[in-house]
Protein backbone atom coordinates (compact mmCIF):
# COMPACT_ATOMS: atom_id res chain seq x y z
CA UNK A 1 0.00 0.00 0.00
CA UNK A 2 2.68 2.52 0.79
CA UNK A 3 4.47 1.75 -2.22
CA UNK A 4 1.51 2.29 -4.46
CA UNK A 5 1.12 5.89 -2.39
CA UNK A 6 4.92 6.32 -3.33
CA UNK A 7 4.12 5.60 -6.93
CA UNK A 8 0.73 7.65 -7.37
CA UNK A 9 2.51 10.72 -5.33
CA UNK A 10 5.97 10.56 -7.84
CA UNK A 11 3.12 10.35 -10.65
CA UNK A 12 1.40 13.05 -9.35
CA UNK A 13 4.68 15.51 -9.03
CA UNK A 14 5.26 14.03 -12.60
CA UNK A 15 2.57 15.31 -13.80
CA UNK A 16 2.82 18.85 -12.34
CA UNK A 17 6.47 19.14 -13.26
CA UNK A 18 5.60 18.48 -17.07
CA UNK A 19 2.74 20.96 -16.90
CA UNK A 20 4.62 23.30 -15.61
CA UNK A 21 7.89 23.07 -18.11
CA UNK A 22 5.08 23.18 -21.25
CA UNK A 23 3.44 26.11 -19.16
CA UNK A 24 7.22 27.83 -19.25
CA UNK A 25 7.66 27.19 -22.71
CA UNK A 26 4.46 28.31 -23.72
CA UNK A 27 5.02 31.85 -22.01
CA UNK A 28 8.75 31.77 -23.50
CA UNK A 29 7.41 31.02 -26.97
CA UNK A 30 4.11 33.28 -26.34
CA UNK A 31 2.05 30.36 -28.06
CA UNK A 32 -1.48 30.97 -27.85
CA UNK A 33 -3.65 34.33 -27.13
CA UNK A 34 -3.99 36.48 -24.51
CA UNK A 35 -6.93 36.61 -22.70
CA UNK A 36 -8.69 39.95 -23.86
CA UNK A 37 -12.67 38.66 -22.98
CA UNK A 38 -15.01 38.54 -20.31
CA UNK A 39 -18.54 37.21 -20.48
CA UNK A 40 -21.42 40.10 -20.46
CA UNK A 41 -24.77 39.39 -19.97
CA UNK A 42 -26.27 41.82 -22.89
CA UNK A 43 -23.91 41.13 -25.50
CA UNK A 44 -22.63 37.31 -24.56
CA UNK A 45 -19.01 38.70 -24.18
CA UNK A 46 -17.15 41.65 -24.50
CA UNK A 47 -13.37 43.11 -24.86
CA UNK A 48 -12.12 43.39 -21.45
CA UNK A 49 -11.48 47.14 -20.70
CA UNK A 50 -7.59 48.01 -20.46
CA UNK A 51 -6.28 44.37 -20.65
CA UNK A 52 -3.44 43.73 -22.64
CA UNK A 53 -1.93 40.44 -23.94
CA UNK A 54 0.35 38.62 -26.82
CA UNK A 55 -1.20 36.86 -30.53
CA UNK A 56 0.27 33.92 -31.66
CA UNK A 57 -1.42 33.63 -34.98
CA UNK A 58 -0.82 29.61 -34.47
CA UNK A 59 2.96 30.32 -34.44
CA UNK A 60 2.78 32.76 -37.61
CA UNK A 61 2.94 35.96 -35.53
CA UNK A 62 3.87 38.03 -32.19
CA UNK A 63 1.69 40.80 -31.32
CA UNK A 64 1.14 42.72 -28.45
CA UNK A 65 -2.03 43.78 -28.43
CA UNK A 66 -3.80 45.84 -25.59
CA UNK A 67 -7.54 47.39 -25.41
CA UNK A 68 -8.47 50.45 -24.42
CA UNK A 69 -10.27 51.64 -21.30
CA UNK A 70 -14.03 51.37 -22.74
CA UNK A 71 -13.29 47.97 -24.59
CA UNK A 72 -11.87 48.27 -27.75
CA UNK A 73 -8.97 47.36 -29.71
CA UNK A 74 -8.14 51.01 -30.54
CA UNK A 75 -6.58 53.90 -28.73
CA UNK A 76 -8.41 55.85 -26.21
CA UNK A 77 -12.09 57.45 -27.95
CA UNK A 78 -13.87 59.56 -26.27
CA UNK A 79 -17.66 59.43 -26.43
CA UNK A 80 -18.10 63.09 -26.76
CA UNK A 81 -17.04 64.46 -29.89
CA UNK A 82 -15.91 67.63 -28.88
CA UNK A 83 -13.77 68.49 -31.70
CA UNK A 84 -16.39 68.07 -33.96
CA UNK A 85 -14.89 64.90 -36.02
CA UNK A 86 -16.63 62.76 -38.80
CA UNK A 87 -16.71 59.93 -37.43
CA UNK A 88 -16.75 56.40 -38.68
CA UNK A 89 -17.46 53.29 -36.28
CA UNK A 90 -16.29 49.77 -37.63
CA UNK A 91 -18.91 47.21 -36.21
CA UNK A 92 -17.24 43.54 -36.77
CA UNK A 93 -15.57 40.51 -35.42
CA UNK A 94 -11.87 39.15 -35.44
CA UNK A 95 -11.42 40.29 -38.85
CA UNK A 96 -11.96 43.84 -37.58
CA UNK A 97 -10.24 43.83 -34.15
CA UNK A 98 -7.30 42.74 -36.44
CA UNK A 99 -4.95 41.29 -33.38
CA UNK A 100 -3.10 39.41 -36.08
CA UNK A 101 -1.12 42.95 -36.92
CA UNK A 102 -0.50 45.85 -35.29
CA UNK A 103 -2.69 48.38 -34.29
CA UNK A 104 -1.24 51.13 -36.99
CA UNK A 105 -1.35 48.29 -39.77
CA UNK A 106 -5.01 47.65 -38.89
CA UNK A 107 -7.54 48.53 -42.21
CA UNK A 108 -9.24 50.59 -39.74
CA UNK A 109 -6.42 52.65 -38.63
CA UNK A 110 -5.05 53.20 -42.02
CA UNK A 111 -8.02 54.26 -43.20
CA UNK A 112 -7.85 56.85 -40.53
CA UNK A 113 -5.01 58.32 -41.17
CA UNK A 114 -5.36 58.31 -45.22
CA UNK A 115 -8.15 60.33 -44.49
CA UNK A 116 -6.62 62.84 -42.31
CA UNK A 117 -3.86 62.74 -44.45
CA UNK A 118 -6.41 63.39 -47.14
CA UNK A 119 -8.28 66.27 -45.43
CA UNK A 120 -6.28 67.61 -43.18
CA UNK A 121 -7.48 66.21 -40.44
CA UNK A 122 -11.11 65.75 -38.68
CA UNK A 123 -11.62 62.37 -38.70
CA UNK A 124 -11.72 59.27 -36.06
CA UNK A 125 -12.36 55.81 -37.37
CA UNK A 126 -13.44 53.54 -34.43
CA UNK A 127 -12.47 49.71 -34.38
CA UNK A 128 -15.58 48.07 -32.85
CA UNK A 129 -14.49 44.49 -33.61
CA UNK A 130 -14.73 42.04 -31.20
CA UNK A 131 -13.59 38.06 -31.80
CA UNK A 132 -16.40 35.68 -32.84
CA UNK A 133 -19.45 38.45 -32.85
CA UNK A 134 -21.86 37.72 -35.23
CA UNK A 135 -24.18 40.67 -36.94
CA UNK A 136 -27.01 39.68 -33.91
CA UNK A 137 -24.03 40.88 -31.29
CA UNK A 138 -23.07 43.46 -33.45
CA UNK A 139 -26.77 45.51 -33.78
CA UNK A 140 -26.76 44.76 -29.91
CA UNK A 141 -23.24 46.73 -29.72
CA UNK A 142 -24.49 49.22 -31.72
CA UNK A 143 -27.50 49.93 -29.21
CA UNK A 144 -25.64 49.35 -26.13
CA UNK A 145 -22.03 51.14 -27.25
CA UNK A 146 -22.26 52.61 -30.49
CA UNK A 147 -24.37 55.20 -30.46
CA UNK A 148 -22.79 56.55 -27.45
CA UNK A 149 -20.21 57.73 -30.32
CA UNK A 150 -22.36 59.52 -32.38
CA UNK A 151 -20.99 58.37 -35.29
CA UNK A 152 -21.53 59.81 -39.11
CA UNK A 153 -21.21 56.48 -40.97
CA UNK A 154 -21.15 53.08 -39.26
CA UNK A 155 -20.04 50.01 -41.50
CA UNK A 156 -21.24 46.61 -40.68
CA UNK A 157 -18.20 44.76 -41.37
CA UNK A 158 -19.29 41.00 -43.02
CA UNK A 159 -17.74 37.82 -42.75
CA UNK A 160 -19.40 35.21 -44.73
CA UNK A 161 -17.20 32.35 -43.70
CA UNK A 162 -19.13 32.55 -40.34
CA UNK A 163 -21.37 35.42 -39.86
CA UNK A 164 -24.40 33.60 -41.39
CA UNK A 165 -23.76 30.47 -38.91
CA UNK A 166 -23.13 32.64 -36.07
CA UNK A 167 -26.58 34.20 -36.10
CA UNK A 168 -27.93 31.15 -35.22
CA UNK A 169 -27.72 29.49 -32.11
CA UNK A 170 -27.84 25.92 -33.46
CA UNK A 171 -24.99 26.69 -36.00
CA UNK A 172 -23.07 28.57 -34.02
CA UNK A 173 -22.81 25.76 -31.15
CA UNK A 174 -22.38 23.02 -33.72
CA UNK A 175 -19.20 25.21 -35.48
CA UNK A 176 -17.53 25.61 -32.04
CA UNK A 177 -18.93 28.98 -31.21
CA UNK A 178 -21.41 30.23 -27.83
CA UNK A 179 -24.05 29.11 -25.83
CA UNK A 180 -23.57 32.22 -23.45
CA UNK A 181 -24.59 34.89 -26.25
CA UNK A 182 -28.17 36.79 -27.40
CA UNK A 183 -29.79 35.84 -30.33
CA UNK A 184 -32.78 36.90 -32.69
CA UNK A 185 -35.60 34.78 -33.82
CA UNK A 186 -37.97 35.75 -36.64
CA UNK A 187 -41.55 35.14 -35.49
CA UNK A 188 -44.58 34.48 -37.63
CA UNK A 189 -44.84 37.79 -38.97
CA UNK A 190 -41.32 38.09 -39.93
CA UNK A 191 -40.28 40.21 -37.18
CA UNK A 192 -37.17 40.07 -35.26
CA UNK A 193 -37.32 38.68 -31.64
CA UNK A 194 -34.49 39.16 -29.20
CA UNK A 195 -34.03 35.68 -26.87
CA UNK A 196 -31.68 34.54 -23.96
CA UNK A 197 -31.59 38.38 -23.41
CA UNK A 198 -30.00 39.22 -20.46
CA UNK A 199 -27.50 36.00 -21.00
CA UNK A 200 -28.54 33.06 -19.17
CA UNK A 201 -26.06 31.87 -17.33
CA UNK A 202 -25.11 28.23 -18.35
CA UNK A 203 -21.16 27.58 -16.75
CA UNK A 204 -20.73 25.14 -15.13
CA UNK A 205 -18.11 24.36 -12.42
CA UNK A 206 -15.58 22.33 -14.83
CA UNK A 207 -16.17 25.68 -17.14
CA UNK A 208 -15.65 28.45 -14.30
CA UNK A 209 -12.22 26.13 -13.56
CA UNK A 210 -11.89 27.04 -17.53
CA UNK A 211 -12.00 30.38 -16.90
CA UNK A 212 -9.52 30.44 -13.74
CA UNK A 213 -6.94 28.48 -15.97
CA UNK A 214 -7.29 30.26 -19.15
CA UNK A 215 -6.84 33.97 -17.18
CA UNK A 216 -4.09 32.55 -15.04
CA UNK A 217 -1.67 30.68 -17.31
CA UNK A 218 -0.72 30.62 -21.32
CA UNK A 219 -0.74 26.81 -21.62
CA UNK A 220 -5.14 26.28 -21.46
CA UNK A 221 -5.13 29.17 -23.92
CA UNK A 222 -3.30 27.16 -26.46
CA UNK A 223 -4.81 24.44 -25.98
CA UNK A 224 -8.14 26.13 -26.12
CA UNK A 225 -7.02 28.26 -29.52
CA UNK A 226 -5.76 25.17 -30.71
CA UNK A 227 -8.93 23.03 -30.19
CA UNK A 228 -11.17 25.91 -32.14
CA UNK A 229 -8.75 25.79 -35.17
CA UNK A 230 -10.11 21.86 -35.33
CA UNK A 231 -13.61 22.89 -36.25
CA UNK A 232 -15.60 20.14 -35.43
CA UNK A 233 -14.86 18.80 -32.42
CA UNK A 234 -14.69 14.76 -32.08
CA UNK A 235 -17.11 13.44 -29.22
CA UNK A 236 -13.71 12.46 -27.05
CA UNK A 237 -12.75 15.88 -27.10
CA UNK A 238 -16.05 17.45 -25.73
CA UNK A 239 -14.86 17.33 -21.90
CA UNK A 240 -11.82 19.25 -22.94
CA UNK A 241 -13.75 21.82 -24.99
CA UNK A 242 -15.71 21.92 -22.01
CA UNK A 243 -13.27 22.69 -19.48
CA UNK A 244 -11.54 25.29 -22.01
CA UNK A 245 -14.34 27.18 -22.81
CA UNK A 246 -14.76 29.76 -20.01
CA UNK A 247 -14.27 33.48 -20.95
CA UNK A 248 -16.85 34.13 -23.97
CA UNK A 249 -19.19 31.30 -23.04
CA UNK A 250 -20.04 27.63 -22.90
CA UNK A 251 -19.32 25.66 -25.87
CA UNK A 252 -20.89 22.11 -25.63
CA UNK A 253 -23.77 21.56 -27.39
CA UNK A 254 -25.97 20.55 -24.57
CA UNK A 255 -29.23 21.54 -23.52
CA UNK A 256 -28.64 25.45 -24.96
CA UNK A 257 -28.48 23.83 -28.39
CA UNK A 258 -31.62 21.75 -27.97
CA UNK A 259 -33.65 25.32 -26.93
CA UNK A 260 -32.00 26.95 -29.66
CA UNK A 261 -32.99 24.47 -32.62
CA UNK A 262 -36.45 23.97 -31.08
CA UNK A 263 -37.11 28.23 -31.07
CA UNK A 264 -35.40 27.99 -34.45
CA UNK A 265 -37.57 25.10 -36.10
CA UNK A 266 -34.58 23.38 -37.17
CA UNK A 267 -35.27 19.89 -36.39
CA UNK A 268 -35.29 17.99 -32.94
CA UNK A 269 -36.19 14.17 -32.72
CA UNK A 270 -36.36 11.99 -29.52
CA UNK A 271 -32.97 9.49 -29.52
CA UNK A 272 -32.82 6.82 -27.22
CA UNK A 273 -35.24 8.87 -24.76
CA UNK A 274 -32.44 11.88 -24.95
CA UNK A 275 -33.74 15.04 -26.65
CA UNK A 276 -30.81 15.17 -29.49
CA UNK A 277 -30.74 18.00 -32.43
CA UNK A 278 -31.15 16.12 -35.39
CA UNK A 279 -28.23 15.02 -37.29
CA UNK A 280 -28.99 16.93 -40.81
CA UNK A 281 -28.72 14.55 -44.21
CA UNK A 282 -25.65 16.29 -45.10
CA UNK A 283 -23.44 19.33 -43.62
CA UNK A 284 -24.65 22.45 -43.70
CA UNK A 285 -22.50 24.67 -46.17
CA UNK A 286 -23.24 28.06 -46.73
CA UNK A 287 -21.26 27.90 -50.08
CA UNK A 288 -24.07 25.01 -51.49
CA UNK A 289 -26.75 26.35 -54.03
CA UNK A 290 -29.22 24.44 -52.69
CA UNK A 291 -28.92 24.88 -48.92
CA UNK A 292 -30.50 23.42 -46.16
CA UNK A 293 -33.55 24.22 -44.58
CA UNK A 294 -31.10 25.70 -41.33
CA UNK A 295 -29.25 28.05 -43.87
CA UNK A 296 -32.38 29.37 -45.08
CA UNK A 297 -32.96 29.96 -41.73
CA UNK A 298 -30.01 32.06 -40.94
CA UNK A 299 -29.56 33.81 -44.00
CA UNK A 300 -33.24 34.88 -43.42
CA UNK A 301 -32.47 36.40 -39.65
CA UNK A 302 -28.94 37.96 -40.51
CA UNK A 303 -30.84 40.00 -43.58
CA UNK A 304 -33.55 41.14 -40.97
CA UNK A 305 -30.92 42.41 -38.41
CA UNK A 306 -28.99 44.08 -41.49
CA UNK A 307 -32.02 45.97 -42.04
CA UNK A 308 -32.53 46.81 -38.28
CA UNK A 309 -29.70 47.97 -38.13
CA UNK A 310 -29.90 50.03 -41.41
CA UNK A 311 -32.98 51.61 -39.70
CA UNK A 312 -31.62 52.11 -36.12
CA UNK A 313 -28.49 53.98 -37.62
CA UNK A 314 -30.56 55.95 -40.14
CA UNK A 315 -32.47 57.49 -37.41
CA UNK A 316 -29.48 58.36 -35.76
CA UNK A 317 -28.92 60.53 -38.92
CA UNK A 318 -26.09 58.37 -40.16
CA UNK A 319 -25.18 56.63 -42.90
CA UNK A 320 -24.93 53.24 -43.29
CA UNK A 321 -22.86 50.75 -45.11
CA UNK A 322 -21.31 46.83 -45.29
CA UNK A 323 -17.85 45.66 -45.86
CA UNK A 324 -17.50 42.37 -47.51
CA UNK A 325 -14.13 40.84 -46.31
CA UNK A 326 -13.29 37.44 -48.04
CA UNK A 327 -12.27 34.85 -46.65
CA UNK A 328 -8.45 33.20 -47.60
CA UNK A 329 -10.22 30.12 -50.25
CA UNK A 330 -11.96 31.79 -51.86
CA UNK A 331 -8.92 34.04 -53.32
CA UNK A 332 -7.40 30.87 -54.02
CA UNK A 333 -7.15 30.33 -58.25
CA UNK A 334 -9.19 27.15 -59.18
CA UNK A 335 -6.83 24.12 -60.89
CA UNK A 336 -7.92 23.67 -64.24
CA UNK A 337 -11.83 23.78 -65.32
CA UNK A 338 -12.47 24.26 -61.75
CA UNK A 339 -14.98 27.23 -61.12
CA UNK A 340 -13.71 30.09 -58.48
CA UNK A 341 -15.16 27.95 -54.55
CA UNK A 342 -17.66 29.46 -53.19
CA UNK A 343 -19.29 32.77 -54.60
CA UNK A 344 -22.89 31.67 -53.05
CA UNK A 345 -22.50 33.93 -49.73
CA UNK A 346 -21.35 36.72 -51.47
CA UNK A 347 -23.75 36.36 -54.61
CA UNK A 348 -26.93 36.52 -52.13
CA UNK A 349 -25.77 38.76 -49.99
CA UNK A 350 -25.04 41.89 -52.85
CA UNK A 351 -28.51 40.80 -54.11
CA UNK A 352 -30.04 41.37 -51.02
CA UNK A 353 -28.19 44.72 -50.61
CA UNK A 354 -29.54 45.99 -54.15
CA UNK A 355 -32.33 45.36 -53.56
CA UNK A 356 -32.81 47.13 -50.07
CA UNK A 357 -30.44 50.21 -51.43
CA UNK A 358 -27.85 49.30 -49.21
CA UNK A 359 -23.96 50.61 -50.44
CA UNK A 360 -21.95 48.70 -49.63
CA UNK A 361 -17.85 47.44 -50.87
CA UNK A 362 -17.49 43.55 -52.12
CA UNK A 363 -13.72 43.21 -51.90
CA UNK A 364 -13.50 40.08 -53.47
CA UNK A 365 -13.06 40.46 -56.81
CA UNK A 366 -10.25 42.98 -56.18
CA UNK A 367 -8.84 40.34 -53.23
CA UNK A 368 -8.77 37.74 -56.61
CA UNK A 369 -7.72 39.78 -59.27
CA UNK A 370 -4.43 40.54 -56.96
CA UNK A 371 -4.16 37.27 -56.03
CA UNK A 372 -4.22 36.05 -59.66
CA UNK A 373 -1.49 38.66 -60.52
CA UNK A 374 0.84 36.74 -57.65
CA UNK A 375 0.80 39.64 -54.74
CA UNK A 376 -0.01 38.92 -51.31
CA UNK A 377 -0.03 37.24 -49.47
CA UNK A 378 -3.09 38.73 -47.80
CA UNK A 379 -3.93 35.99 -45.31
CA UNK A 380 -1.63 33.60 -42.78
CA UNK A 381 -1.18 30.11 -43.86
CA UNK A 382 -2.76 28.67 -40.83
CA UNK A 383 -4.56 31.40 -39.32
CA UNK A 384 -7.29 32.59 -41.37
CA UNK A 385 -6.90 36.41 -40.75
CA UNK A 386 -5.52 38.75 -42.97
CA UNK A 387 -1.48 39.82 -43.10
CA UNK A 388 -0.60 43.17 -43.07
CA UNK A 389 -0.59 42.95 -46.88
CA UNK A 390 -4.43 42.21 -46.50
CA UNK A 391 -5.33 45.37 -44.15
CA UNK A 392 -3.03 47.03 -46.83
CA UNK A 393 -5.09 46.50 -49.79
CA UNK A 394 -8.38 46.57 -47.49
CA UNK A 395 -7.21 50.12 -46.60
CA UNK A 396 -6.68 51.48 -50.09
CA UNK A 397 -10.33 49.56 -51.38
CA UNK A 398 -12.07 51.49 -48.27
CA UNK A 399 -10.55 54.80 -48.83
CA UNK A 400 -12.03 55.21 -52.54
CA UNK A 401 -15.29 53.81 -51.55
CA UNK A 402 -15.83 55.93 -48.64
CA UNK A 403 -14.22 58.76 -50.87
CA UNK A 404 -16.02 58.24 -53.88
CA UNK A 405 -19.64 56.72 -52.78
CA UNK A 406 -20.13 57.87 -49.31
CA UNK A 407 -19.11 61.11 -49.51
CA UNK A 408 -20.57 62.25 -52.29
CA UNK A 409 -24.17 60.81 -51.39
CA UNK A 410 -23.03 62.83 -48.55
CA UNK A 411 -22.82 65.95 -49.96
Amino acid sequence: MRKLLQNLALTFFSILITLAMLEAAARILKLGTGLFWQPDAQLGWVNIPDASGWESCYGECEIRVTINSQGLRDEEIPYENEQGNTRILMLGDSTTAAMQVDLEETFVEQLENRLNDQNSGGWDVINAGVNAYGTDNELLFYRLEGEKYNPDIVFLDMYLANDVYNNHPTLELRYGGQSAKPYFTLNDAGELELQNFPVEDTSTFWTRVGTFLKKNFQLPRFVAQTLALRGDIPGWMQPIVSLFGGGRGTTSASSSENDAAQANGSGVEDSGGETAVQTPPRRPDICDPDPLPIIENAWDVTEAIILQLQQEVEANGAQFAVLIIPAAPQIVPPDGDAEWYCNVPNDRLTAFLDEAGIPYLDMLPAFREEAVAGNGPYYFERDFHMTTLGHDLTSDLLYEFVDGTLMNADN
